[in-house]
């Protein structure tokens, strides 16, 4: 019985009575007591109202009520914005599994009825786009004898991404290659990672709950712990290295990092230890030197490494007044088959393309990677700016070759800029801007080619592996001639000698010079059969000579230092010797000094031989070398060849004239004779021969002509 003033909520139904004439007689009410329900709806009314989670009423898959906190959350200005609209309109289109958003709500709603609740993580769409994880709880509920759902959200997006970490952290603890051990704050040891478990030889059981000293050899100093402890009480952080214990007995030292970890309190909570195997710590430091200078993933420098060595490279070149390069190197369609193949596949690739970098220069040059598909390659110590390019024609072959990774056959090609110290920089930042210029220049003239930093050089250097290519088929081609300059006789002038000089005769540029040339054919190797084909045909010119009645001319024919170094040079003298008759003293090769010097020891016993096979020996371009009087004097040989560059001064550069005549007296004391090159003038010729030089050679007695010039000429002065 409720008491008096209490306020009630009733619940009246009324209905009306009528007689047989249909005359109202009476009305009937029925009074129900809905106080107590009225005090629950209201109650949950509030609870709706008030809940710091979003919540909602579904009716017909529609949202039909929403509290506060689901207008915040989705950050509507109120919720008539998206009520009466199905859950999928207020999500993305497919859910983070691939379902569509529509279908898998009918899906929950479905479970929700059929079980009564259902809980699930869902992706919601806020009002200005971005998304968000949330979890949400179903709960079939009748309202007014209606079924709905009663929908309730909770925003876990940090939870997801403290899980999304956490399992991060998980992966990179798990497949660290270092050995990983965590203990709390009593140090009993709580997680190893495998690595450990590996180095180790323990279990896991054998180690959780115990302590890291389980571990110990016994043979770390105490007061080694002493400081980690002291270090890890003030910093929080400690390394240095520790002697432990292998499971099978073995010891072992390790360098170990230990870091305290605290809460938001300050105090400790954990602590994180990280060991490395140093039982070889040379091995151990140079390992780590080696990541520290290297890419890690080619082994070669990496821009750290390369800066450094760079700098020292040019110091030395400043000193030495020398030549370098510096090329910068990109892989053409690398982004395509990184992209289209994946990383794996591509990883491989600039492995492959390392190690053929590698083998298309010396120990001395640099070699490192950037990073992704781009390169430098530092080339120290040129003789010529010209070397650069033999090294590039090297890398573009090299590069351009299919290379086969996981049975896939891939083509690549690199497009090479080049800078050259010190006409395009002298330091190595400008000589690092100018080369990656360079290969964007490579890059615009269609990939696959090199570029110099200067446009001149560019030139030069296609002019130079034109002649390259068409080296190869001009001997087969007879396109070389030999040209023939005589030596005369200082008192006399009687010619009593030629020098077999060799000359290109290029079907589309016409005679090419040897200086342009011969440096390009020693670089390729194919000095050696040019070279092989001078000494044969300057000695069937000679027997021709000596047919056609002009005495035994002496032929002068030049040796280059690889063909001076070939195991075949005597064998293949002998050979031109026999099959045309040149006997003693008829065939004279010419050696420059640097050749003699490259290999004293070798040339000696070289030159001997061919000495004593009748062959005569001279040492060209005298002076202009670096070769040792103490050498000098060892040599087997008869001539020396006084070089153009004194003799064109000699009449006006006292110091020309006074080199001259000092080579002159040291031929004299050596009982050695001397032929001058380059004479042009009567003065020239009068001051050599008042110093007594015995031959003479130059444009004032004939410069270079076919064999056959000089036939009808010799020919012309016998009628």
């Amino acid at each position: 019985m409720p008491l008096r003033g209490t306020q009630l909520y009733l619940e009246i139904d009324a209905g009306v009575i009528h007689d047989k004439d249909g005359r109202l007689i009476a009305v009937v009410e029925t009074l129900r007591d809905m106080t107590l329900r009225q005090s629950a709806e209201s109650r949950l009314r509030t609870m709706f109202e008030s809940s710091p989670d979003p919540v909602w009423i579904i009716e017909d898959d529609r949202f039909v009520e929403c509290n506060d906190a689901a207008v915040s959350i989705l950050g509507y200005s109120s919720k008539g914005e998206f009520l009466n609209t199905h859950p999928s309109q207020l999500s993305p289109p497919v859910q983070p599994d691939g379902e569509d958003s529509f279908t898998k709500a009918q899906r929950m709603l479905s479970l929700a009825r059929e079980k009564g609740l259902h809980r699930f993580e869902w992706v919601h769409t806020r009002a200005n786009g971005a998304n968000f994880t949330a979890e949400v709880t179903l709960s079939s509920i009748d309202l007014g004898g209606r079924q709905a759902i009663y929908c309730a959200w909770r925003d876990i997006s940090d939870r997801k991404r403290a899980e999304e970490a956490l399992r991060l952290y998980a992966k990179v603890f798990e497949n660290s290659g270092e050995a990983i051990l965590i203990t709390d704050r009593d140090n009993r040891i709580v997680a190893v990672n495998n690595a450990l478990v590996r180095d180790t030889g323990y279990t896991q059981e054998d180690l959780l709950g115990k302590d890291p000293r389980v571990l110990s050899s016994h043979k770390t100093p105490p007061e080694t712990y002493r400081a980690m402890w002291a270090a890890l009480n003030e910093s929080g952080y400690w390394q240095g290295e520790l002697w432990d214990l292998r499971k099978d007995g073995v010891t072992y030292p390790k360098w170990a990092a230990i870091s305290a970890v605290s809460d938001e309190k300050g105090g400790r909570t954990n602590y994180i230890a990280s060991f490395t195997d140093i039982s070889d710590r040379k091995a151990a430091e140079a390992k780590i030197d080696h990541l520290a200078h290297h890419d890690a993933l080619t082994g070669l420098f990496n821009r750290y490494n390369l800066e450094s060595r760079l700098g020292q490279s040019l110091l030395a070149a400043r000193r030495e007044t020398g030549l370098m390069a510096v090329m910068f190197i990109d892989l053409d369609r690398f982004k395509v088959i990184n992209d289209t193949l994946g990383h794996h596949v591509g990883d491989l690739l600039l492995v492959e393309v390392a190690r053929r970098l590698g083998d298309c220069v010396r120990e001395s040059d640099i070699v490192a990677r950037l990073g992704g598909d781009e390169f430098v390659v530092a080339l120290t110590s040129l003789a010529s700016d010209m070397d650069a390019v033999t090294i590039a024609a090297k890398i573009l072959a090299a590069l351009g070759r299919p290379c086969t990774v996981e049975g896939k056959v891939l083509h690549t090609t690199p497009s090479i800029g080049i800078s050259l110290f010190p006409a395009n920089g002298d330091d190595s930042d400008t000589l690092m801007k100018n080369a990656d210029t360079a290969m964007y220049y490579a890059k615009e003239k269609g990939r696959n080619n090199f570029q110099f930093f200067s446009p001149a050089m560019t030139a030069a250097a296609s002019e130079r592996m034109e002649l390259e290519r068409d080296m190869l088929g001009a001997l087969a081609a007879g396109e070389y001639e030999l040209h023939y300059q005589p030596q005369v006789c200082t008192k006399d002038g009687h010619v009593v000698g030629v020098e077999a000089l060799i000359r290109w005769r290029h079907p589309e540029r016409g005679l090419i010079p040897p200086m342009k040339f011969i440096p390009i054919a020693e670089e390729t190797g194919v000095i050696e059969a040019i070279g092989s084909w001078v000494l044969e045909e300057a000695c069937r010119q000679q027997a021709r000579w000596r047919e056609e009645g002009f005495g035994k001319l002496r032929m002068a024919v030049n040796l280059s230092a690889y063909q001076l170094r070939s195991p075949t040079l005597l064998t293949q003298v002998r050979a031109a010797m026999e099959a045309n008759g040149i006997g003693p003293d008829e065939l004279e090769l010419e050696v420059t000094e640097s050749a003699a010097m490259e290999d004293p020891e070798r040339a000696i016993g070289r030159l001997k031989a061919l000495r004593d096979m009748g062959v005569g020996l001279a040492i060209d371009d005298f002076g202009t070398g670096y070769s040792s009087l103490a050498y000098l004097k060892l040599l087997p040989i008869d001539t020396l060849k006084l070089d153009r560059a004194f003799v064109r001064d000699i009449e006006t550069d006292e110091n020309d004239a006074a080199i001259s005549a000092a080579t002159l007296a040291l031929a004299r004391n050596l009982g050695l004779k001397v032929v001058a090159e380059g004479v042009e003038t009567e003065a020239q010729r009068a001051f050599l021969a008042k110093h007594d030089c015995d031959l003479l050679q130059g444009y004032l007695f004939g410069k270079p002509e076919l064999a056959a010039v000089w036939t009808e000429r010799w020919q012309a002065l016998k009628r």
